[in-house]
């Protein structure tokens, strides 16, 4: 049907009827409603949940120029044209349709399709964003540059200092609060989240830097309360794109999580504690965005493989010719 009340009302007689072979049908609809009501029960991110409505209301919009009121009218070929109407760099749109294959696996553990239309759909080749932490010179230049930038210099290098002692991204850094900082004797520590597990993470923090926290009015020290949190962010970008402007750096505010990740993994952290530090879901992912660009890491396994060539006791090493010789 060209008009969508007709269609709608259309689908509705349908379901009262039983028209559709296999039962009621279920409308797009009111499966990605169903579907984002199981992601808040999960408590998703907000910033995934955001996304999620951003699809819902981009996927009805395609279906109402193209008169589609069910579920199961989604095929390849329509799914598949729905992803061409976006408008999005090659990353971004691999991202999308990861989160649309997400929505069509449940909508077929739901028993509403009898296969996922999404996973047929090829994502596009996505060239890997370089993974650049911030060199020991370029965070000194940046905190001097704090000194002497107008308005907040003080609250953007204690930003500054929180991000690079916690790895925190700078949407959770901008909004903390400032009971998230737990006194431990002497000592300070940050909550970071609270793991699968129910168990708490946390990360020390210098005493100077909470002190410097703590005078800052507020209950967040970085952020109003007033707007969204994701306003907030974006205000805080903004200002970092002028204080790498006056401190002469080209980079962006993420690379202090980078730095953050380098500087743990070249004292020799275990790959392990930084991926539960970051909060990644798999230590695969911590493996493919860090591991590779820590030379000194590199060196320090080609090292450690080296010592095992010894046989104990003896000092020498195997073989690689005559592994029977000794």
């Amino acid at each position: 049907m060209r008009e969508w009340q007709i269609a709608q009302q259309r689908a509705r007689e349908m379901e009262a009827t039983g028209l559709v072979q296999g039962g009621a049908p279920i409308t797009v609809d009111e499966a990605f409603k169903k579907f984002i009501a199981d992601a808040e029960a999960r408590n998703l991110r907000k910033s995934t949940l955001r996304k999620y409505d951003l699809m819902h209301r981009n996927l009805i919009v395609f279906c109402q120029n193209r008169g589609l009121v069910f579920l199961r009218q989604l095929d390849v070929d329509q799914v598949r044209e729905f992803r061409n109407t976006w408008k999005l760099n090659s990353l971004t749109a691999s991202k999308s349709l990861e989160r649309l294959r997400s929505f069509f696996k449940f909508c077929l553990d739901s028993d509403w399709i009898e296969k996922n239309p999404a996973k047929a759909i090829k994502a596009g080749k996505v060239e890997e964003a370089d993974v650049l932490p911030f060199t020991y010179k370029e965070v000194e230049k940046i905190l001097k540059a704090c000194d002497t930038f107008n308005g907040n210099g003080q609250r953007i290098k204690a930003l500054t200092q929180l991000m690079l002692t916690t790895g925190l991204r700078i949407g959770d850094a901008s909004t903390i609060s400032r009971d998230r900082f737990v006194e431990d004797r002497k000592d300070w520590k940050l909550e970071l989240r609270t793991a699968k597990t129910g168990v708490n993470v946390y990360v020390p923090v210098q005493k100077e830097i909470v002190h410097t926290i703590n005078a800052l009015p507020g209950k967040h020290p970085f952020w109003s309360g007033d707007s969204k949190p994701e306003n907030c962010a974006s205000v805080w970008q903004e200002a970092y794109r002028k204080l790498f402007k006056h401190a002469g750096i080209s980079g962006h505010p993420h690379r202090f999580r980078h730095t953050f990740a380098k500087n743990l993994l070249v004292k020799e952290v275990p790959l392990e504690t930084v991926s539960i530090l970051l909060g990644h879901k798999k230590l695969a992912i911590t493996e493919k965005h860090y591991a590779r660009f820590v030379p000194e890491r590199q060196a320090l396994i080609e090292s450690q493989i080296r010592k095992t060539w010894a046989r104990p006791g003896h000092g020498k090493k195997w073989s690689s010719q005559n592994p029977h010789k000794h």
